[in-house]
Parts: structure tokens; C-alpha cells; sequence
């Protein structure tokens, strides 16, 4: 366990057996990483862990060392095998991981070779509890079928094969040209009478297609001493081995049988998951295979409540309370087909030398960056910016027309309207990062906030579904309130006190759930310091525009108590800064980052220091009013956390924001 966390290894993660062990991690309430590993950088289920690292093939002679290289490298508490074989010598090698501190999900190697000998399998376990099929050896099964001792159809599977791989249906003598002696013959399990999928399993069978039909699924799970813990079974359908349509099943009879196997399963080390699959045939329940080990299916049952995959981690590594995830809920179903998942290159440097070597050359020359908001204050300084440092830049504004006149010399720029974004004028599929800042301000009140909100959502559900690689939210300082000790960390907790606050508050949590549903998507929320400066799209409200007004309409300056302590961000720096993370290592985001100057001033030492830059810069004399009052607010930003992430830090002074905001409302240009 590090920082509080347990570290768990999932091995071969682009199996189907990977991603469903991934997929019941991440409904998981346990405090844990996850490690993939694997030889491909195209696997599936890496991209929902926490870390991906590559793995050799399990009959490498360099496989152990190697993974307990990969274990120490990312201090792994819990190793979870994803294939039958690699089960097998991960048991075997037992010994010398967990001495190292390195435990194994698996049973025992004499119960994993045992099943992985279908034939063996079935002739021992039939002595216990006769409901295996018939099992028969390639030199045996001519001399019985001639002998009328058995007769056709038969079905031929490899001896140790999985996912109905090499199977082949045998309907006369002649098909027995196709066995080899790696096969083994076994009777079929034909469903009951009764069953609703009979004559269509019968249709299949005389055209020498394996029926994946009325399979019965039995889920048994053991804790680490070999003690049941749950069970559940479901009537499937599959295609290509793989179970598509799965029913939950509840039959006193099959458990009946089974619970007659539990003993010896245990006596040769049945330790976590153990699949056994069967079909209800006129002679009872017939099983013709088990794994031990999780399945394809785990984190659909999972979906449905029986995670095994979590109470089998809770028990291996001695967390409380285990047994709770393992309740199915038998008013659910589960449909399974393809799953897609959309990967940015920058996940990892091996696909994009594959793509580069594929291609002869870079596909992309350019990062496309989607702003919205993008006519605001912060929004038309991040595109200048993003424009300088070569990015494709596409904006987006409740008003098209008030930005396409904004950028109508950018060139590239792409102009769109928030109901353009929503209605689906284009894809989020051809955007790499979106850069959010549309929002209301807090001054524009509830309506606009609640509109601002509504919009968020549905810009981040479409972002989820396109699974767009990055997305900055921009958000607020005031999630903090104003009650809490300065300087605030990313680890200080939220608590606004304005509907605002709440609403900027609503954004990171709905950011944070895009990162939940899409774990290969980077996703980051900038708590951003109140922002100044003489820019365009300023709307001066903020306190030293209203000081610097002040001075030139020769007004003096009215302050209550004057000690109250704050800080301002130059517009400018802020815009830097966001690029500055955007050109970062994506996967290094942290959910949230503050981001604001490192000095802090109090309302008096702002106003002085307005005074003192209207007289010497701009030849205004000033003057302050105080007011008594006993305000006690504070309101600061500890920002390291970015800085150390992007080795960035603003340039801009207070007297720099100052100046601006001078030449800004005195018209003498826009600032720089």
C-alpha cells in the first residue's frame, strides 16, 4: 500500500478476461491503482487503468524476473492472472513472489492442471459427482464407435483449449479425419426437452456449428483459505465463445450437484473465482468445462452486484467487509457486444511510432483545441495564445456572430455556436482537448449561472461520449468560501457560500465524472484566481478596475477596513498558464490545480499602490478614504502544485495589472 493506496496488477489486460476484471475495479469503493500489464500497447484494458507497462509472453524465459522488476518498479500488493496458462505459472512461482510481498489471485496449481485437461477433469471429478460429459481419447474413439458403444454427434475440443477455439462438430465416422491427437472427443450436452433453444441447438448441430446456446454459467468464489464465500449461475448465450445474452438462473438442482463437488475442489486448492460451465440435458446437468479464473463476464455480473473481483481483493489482502459485493440482483440482465474505446496518440509513444511507421509520416501536424467562452476576457487571451504556439483553434460562444467578428483575421480559427456544439453541427470526435471557460460570471445572477450549468452538462456528456482525450474545466476560487485559513491547497476542502461557488463547485464534479466513465481521458479543473488587467472583453467590476477608474475620474478612493487580504491574476498570465499545462504530459494531470499569483496584498496596500501608479505613470493625483469597519476575510491561492507541474510561473506584477488597467480605461490601448 502507498499513500493510502493498494496497488493492484492486472495481467494480461487486453484479454476479454483483462477488461472485465478493469471493469469491476472501477465500480469498485476500495482506495487502489491499478497497473496493466501486457505485451501490446494497443490493449484494451489498459487504458483504464491507472499505469500501463509491458510484460513478456508467459513461456518467456525472462517472464518472472521481469514481472518481479514491474512489481517492485510499481510496488504491487496484488497480482491478478488474466489467462489460464499465466494462472498456472504464477501459482508455480508462488513462493517467490510473495516473499517478495507480491500476492497471487489463484488457486492452486493441482486443481488449475487438472481443468486445463478437459478429459482428465471430467474422468476424476465424474467419480465425485456423475454430471460430466463423456470424455474420450483421439486413439479410443473409433474402436467405440464402431462398437455402437457411443454414437454420433460428438463435438472434438483442443485438450487444453479456451473460448471454443478449435472446436469442431462431428457428425459421422469420416469427420474423425479432423481430430487430431491434441483433441478430445466429448458427448454434447444437448438442452432438456423443454428447453426453449432446443430445435434451434439441433438445426446447428447437423450443419456442423457449435450452438453456444442454453449454457449454464456457475460462478463459484473461495476466499483465500478455500471457504465459499458466493455463488451465482446464469443461463447464456455466446458467439464465437464469447457470452453475449446472460440471464440469471436459480435452479436448487444444479446446486444440489455442485455443493457435492465443493469438498474435493477444495482439497485441491480452489482459492478466488471458479467458472464452470455446463448445460440442463435430458440426463440432468451435464458440465463440460471450468476455469479457474475470472471471466469474461465478471464485470457484467459485477454491473449486476456479484463483484467477485472485489471481495476476492478485500479478502487476499485482509480488508474489512468483503462480502457485501457479492449479492446478485436476479431482476437484471445482461447484453454484451463490441466495445469501442478512442485513444489519443499521446497515451502511447509505441502506437504512435506504429502509426508513423504505418503511415510514412505524422498523421496529425497539430493538436485541435476546442475554447468555449471564447469571447470572454480569459477566453480571446487563450486563443492568441494557443494561435502563438501552433494549435488548431476552434472557439465557441452563446453570440457566433459577436466571435467570428472577434477572429475574423485568425487565421484557421473555426466559429461556432454553443447550440451548434449541442445540436452536433460538428463531431467532438475530430477535437483533442477542450479547453472550457464558458460560464457566467457571478455578478450576471441565477438565471445566467443555471443556463451556464445546464450547458456544462451537456457539453461534458457529449465529450464522454465522443471520449475527447483531455478537457480543462476552468473553475473558480470561490469553491473555497471565504472562511477558511489561507493559503488554500488543492487538498483544502470546497466549501462555497454563493450560489456561484456551488455552481463552479457542480463543473468539477461533473468533469471528474467524464474522467470516471472514460479512465483514459485526462481531465483536470483550474480553480483560478480572481482575474485583472486591462484587456479586452473586461468587465469592470473586479475591485482595482474600479480603484483605477476612480483615480482618473479624479474620485477618491472609498475602501471599508482596508485589511482584508487577497489576491489578483493578471488575464494574461492565466492564458499563459493554461497553455503551459496543455503542453504538459497529459497523464501527470491532477484532478485540480489552483492557479494565481504567489504574492498576496491587502485592500489598502491595492489601493496605495493604484495611487502611487496613477501619479508617477499617468500624472493622476489620488486620493483613499477609509471607512471603520471589521471585516475579517481572506481570500488566497497556494498555486505550487501547478507551478511544479508545468515549471511555469506568472510574469505579471501587481503594478504590471495596475498599468494596464490605466492604459486600458484611459484608452490608450488595450495592454500587452
Amino acid at each position: 500500500m502507498e499513500n493510502g493506496k493498494y496497488c493492484i496488477a492486472i495481467m494480461s489486460v487486453g484479454s476479454g478476461v483483462g477488461q472485465s476484471v478493469m471493469t469491476s475495479l472501477n465500480l469498485s469503493r476500495m482506495p487502489f491503482r491499478t497497473v496493466g500489464l501486457d505485451m501490446n500497447p494497443m490493449a484494451f484494458g489498459a487504458y483504464e487503468c491507472d499505469v500501463m507497462d509491458y510484460i513478456p509472453n508467459i513461456h518467456s524465459d525472462d517472464y518472472i524476473p521481469e514481472l518481479k522488476d514491474r512489481c517492485r518498479k510499481h510496488r504491487i500488493d496484488l497480482i491478478i492472472p488474466g489467462l489460464d496458462d499465466e494462472a498456472l505459472i504464477l501459482i508455480k512461482n508462488r513462493a517467490l513472489l510473495e516473499q517478495e510481498g507480491y500476492k497471487v489471485l489463484a488457486s492452486d496449481a493441482a486443481l488449475i492442471s487438472l481443468i486445463r485437461d478437459k478429459k482428465k477433469m471430467c474422468d476424476e471429478l465424474s467419480t465425485v459427482a456423475d454430471i460430466f460429459v463423456k470424455s474420450y481419447d483421439h486413439m479410443e474413439i473409433k474402436s467405440l464407435v464402431r462398437s455402437s458403444e457411443i454414437g454420433f454427434p460428438l463435438i472434438a475440443k483442443p485438450r487444453g483449449g479456451s473460448a471454443s477455439e478449435g472446436i469442431e462438430i462431428l457428425l459421422d465416422e469420416n469427420d474423425l479425419s479432423r481430430v487430431s491427437e491434441n483433441h478430445i472427443i466429448q458427448e454434447l450436452a444437448v438442452p432438456h426437452q423443454m428447453d426453449p433453444f432446443r430445435e434451434t441447438y439441433l438445426q446447428q448441430v447437423a450443419k456442423r456449428v457449435n450452438p453456444q446456446l442454453s449454457e449454464i454459467s456457475i460462478q463459484v468464489v473461495a476466499d483465500k483459505n478455500g471457504e465459499l464465500i458466493g455463488k451465482m449461475a446464469s443461463c447464456n448465450k455466446l458467439k464465437n465463445g464469447v457470452p453475449i445474452e446472460i440471464i440469471p438462473y436459480e435452479n436448487e438442482y444444479i446446486w444440489s450437484e455442485i455443493d457435492r463437488l465443493l469438498p474435493t475442489l477444495k482439497k485441491l486448492g480452489h482459492k478466488g473465482p471458479l467458472n464452470i460451465q455446463g448445460r440442463l440435458t435430458d440426463k440432468g446437468l451435464k458440465i463440460f468445462e471450468m476455469n479457474a479464473r475470472f471471466t469474461g463476464i465478471t464485470g457484467l455480473r459485477a454491473i449486476m452486484g456479484f463483484n467477485e473481483v472485489e471481495a476476492c481483493i478485500m479478502d487476499w489482502l485482509d480488508i474489512p467487509g468483503g462480502n457485501e459485493s457479492l449479492v446478485l440482483n436476479y431482476d437484471r440482465i445482461g447484453i454484451r457486444q463490441v466495445a469501442e474505446r478512442v485513444i489519443s496518440y499521446d497515451k502511447n509513444r509505441k502506437i504512435k511510432e506504429l502509426s508513423q511507421k504505418i503511415n510514412k509520416k505524422e498523421m496529425k501536424a497539430s493538436k485541435t483545441v476546442l475554447v468555449t467562452g471564447a469571447s470572454g476576457y480569459l477566453g480571446q487571451r487563450l486563443v492568441e495564445k494557443l494561435l502563438a504556439s501552433g494549435y488548431e483553434v476552434w472557439v465557441a460562444s452563446r453570440e457566433k456572430e459577436k466571435i467570428e467578428k472577434l477572429f475574423r483575421f485568425a487565421l484557421g480559427v473555426k466559429c461556432y455556436s454553443n447550440k451548434e456544439i449541442l445540436e452536433g453541427s460538428f463531431s467532438l470526435g475530430q477535437v483533442d482537448t477542450i479547453i472550457h471557460c464558458a460560464f457566467a460570471r457571478a455578478y450576471k445572477g441565477n438565471a445566467e449561472i443555471i443556463e451556464s450549468l445546464s450547458f456544462t452538462n451537456s457539453l461534458f456528456s457529449l465529450a464522454a461520449i465522443y471520449q475527447v482525450p483531455s478537457i480543462i474545466n476552468i473553475s473558480s476560487q470561490s469553491v473555497y468560501g471565504t472562511r477558511q485559513p489561507v493559503f488554500w491547497t488543492e487538498e483544502t476542502p470546497a466549501m462555497p457560500e454563493t450560489f456561484y461557488g456551488q455552481a463552479k463547485f457542480s463543473t468539477e464534479l461533473m468533469a471528474e465524472t467524464v474522467r470516471k466513465i472514460n479512465k483514459h481521458a485526462n481531465v483536470t479543473s483550474i480553480r483560478l484566481s480572481a482575474l485583472s488587467g486591462g484587456q479586452s472583453g473586461l468587465v469592470p467590476t473586479d475591485i482595482l478596475s474600479t480603484f483605477v477608474q476612480r483615480v482618473i475620474n479624479d474620485d477618491p478612493i472609498e475602501i471599508a477596513d482596508g485589511r482584508q487580504k487577497t489576491q489578483r491574476f493578471d488575464v494574461r498570465d492565466a492564458a499563459d498558464g493554461i497553455v503551459a499545462l496543455l503542453k504538459t504530459n497529459p497523464d501527470e494531470w491532477q484532478p485540480v490545480y489552483n492557479l494565481g499569483v504567489e504574492d498576496s496584498y491587502t485592500i489598502l496596500e491595492m489601493a496605495e499602490k493604484v495611487v502611487e501608479v496613477g501619479k508617477e505613470r499617468f500624472g493622476k493625483d489620488g486620493a483613499i478614504t477609509i471607512y471603520v469597519d471589521d471585516i475579517d476575510m481572506e481570500m488566497c491561492l497556494d498555486s505550487s502544485q501547478f507551478y511544479l507541474t508545468t515549471k511555469w510561473k506568472p510574469k505579471h506584477s501587481l503594478e504590471d495589472i495596475i498599468e494596464s488597467l490605466f492604459a486600458y480605461h484611459k484608452g490608450e490601448g488595450m495592454g500587452c
